[in-house]
């Protein structure tokens, strides 16, 4: 152990106790047999990420175990072979009961901030310790500057690093990393697969709607169906063949959506009923479940619901619609998709706005089919950007595994 790392031993259980107090080492349930990676996440902003990660290890190693690991209690939905658990305080106790007591055969971590013992421990007991870049590490290379000496002790332990960009390969070898683990790939980001849907019946409905103008209102809350009702009506001034197609943010609900849109004055089909998008139909209520992979294909513009409301609701992810090439419209609650908004909106692929006047111009602009195109191409890329990124992450991993020798 380096002198560094002594004196914060020496000084950080003092700051513990400061803080809201440690957070000991409590494991919920045994090891399990065979291989086990121990995945850290920052937080529940990294859920999405997290889930490709152990999706993709898994699909190559169908017996590996992923520990995750996060700062908060946040509840991730994982797969079946995950187990989920708060990362220990940092101090030299609680890491070592850690380690006795999950062997963990790879340690993985997505950028955030550093705790010298986790690291320290890992390449101590042998375990390579990769850190992956999700857009954050060049504050990593400046964090911990009030231990002079302790981030270099740390970096330089770290097996391999996955650096977005020369900047930050360069920062982050000043820091300490060695110059021969650090790999610029670009940064890892969440893409998703694109949500399938019936072709047949994806090629049926676009030659019916043939060569309409076409919106999609997908997942929105009954308390956002007045300003999607609104904007829509003023978009049909300019453009009166215009369709809407509403995607409920609760199917069963759709009877109430019905109801709401019939008083409203427009005509509409619904297609819990069976019918289908005639001619004269104005707003297609599509109040089936597991369908937006279709509706995201037929149209080419979609705002994604539960963004104008503040509600603990779960809206869409925006990248679904995004990999399909549809253009994204969003209001201004962003949570918990924040960080795919403005990874479209940096691209040039979402719009925001705030009220139906808003959403109506916007509509409206993007009926020109030039821009719209650019729009989508944008999007589409950004969804696919962080695929070899990922690829090249989960080679990796999965060789280190192999030469641990875990029992597979």
């Amino acid at each position: 152990m380096g002198l560094p790392l002594t004196f914060y031993n020496i000084i950080s259980p003092v700051l513990s106790r400061l803080r809201a107090g440690p957070n000991q080492f409590e494991p919920t349930q045994p090891r399990p047999d065979g291989p086990l990676i121990w995945l850290h996440a920052v937080n529940a902003a990294n859920r999405l990420l997290v889930s490709e990660i152990v999706s993709n290890l898994s699909d190559q190693t169908p017996d590996l175990w992923v520990l995750v690991t996060t700062f908060d209690e946040t509840s991730y939905e994982l797969p079946d072979n995950c187990i989920l658990q708060t990362v220990p305080d940092d101090s030299l106790e609680s890491v070592q009961e850690f380690f006795q007591y999950w062997q963990p055969n790879v340690a993985v971590w997505l950028m955030g901030n550093l705790r010298p013992n986790l690291i320290v421990q890992a390449a101590t007991t042998g375990v390579p310790v990769f850190l992956l870049d999700t857009g954050v590490a060049i504050e990593v290379s400046r964090s911990l500057r009030m231990w002079p000496g302790l981030r270099a002790e740390i970096l330089g332990r770290v097996n391999h690093v996955l650096a977005g960009d020369d900047a930050t390969a360069l920062a982050l070898r000043n820091a300490g990393v060695a110059p021969d683990a650090v790999q610029n790939t670009g940064v890892l980001e969440h893409g998703g697969d694109a949500l399938p849907c019936n072709a047949a019946e994806r090629d049926d409905l676009a030659a019916l709607l043939d060569t309409r103008p076409v919106w999609l209102a997908a997942g929105i809350h009954l308390s956002e169906l007045e300003t999607i009702i609104a904007a829509h009506k003023q978009a049909m001034r300019r453009a009166h063949r215009f369709l809407l197609i509403i995607a409920p943010g609760d199917p069963d609900e759709g009877h109430v959506y019905a109801e709401i849109l019939r008083a409203s004055g427009v005509i509409i089909a619904q297609r819990s009923l069976g019918e289908e998008p005639e001619n004269e139909t104005q707003v297609y209520l599509a109040d089936t479940d597991g369908e937006l992979g279709l509706w995201y294909r037929l149209a080419p513009i979609s705002f994604i619901g539960q963004t104008l409301v503040n509600r603990p609701d779960i809206g869409p992810d925006p990248f679904d619609a995004a990999a399909l090439g549809s253009v994204v419209i969003h209001g201004p609650r962003l949570e918990p998709h924040q960080n795919l908004f403005r990874r479209l909106g940096r691209a040039g692929a979402a719009r925001q706005v705030s009220h139906s006047g808003e959403l109506a111009q916007t509509l409206e602009s993007l009926l020109a089919p030039t821009l719209t195109a650019q729009m989508a191409h944008a999007a589409w890329e950004t969804t696919t950007a962080g695929a070899e990124v990922l690829e090249t992450a989960v080679e990796l991993i999965l060789s280190a595994l192999d030469d641990s020798g875990a029992p597979s």
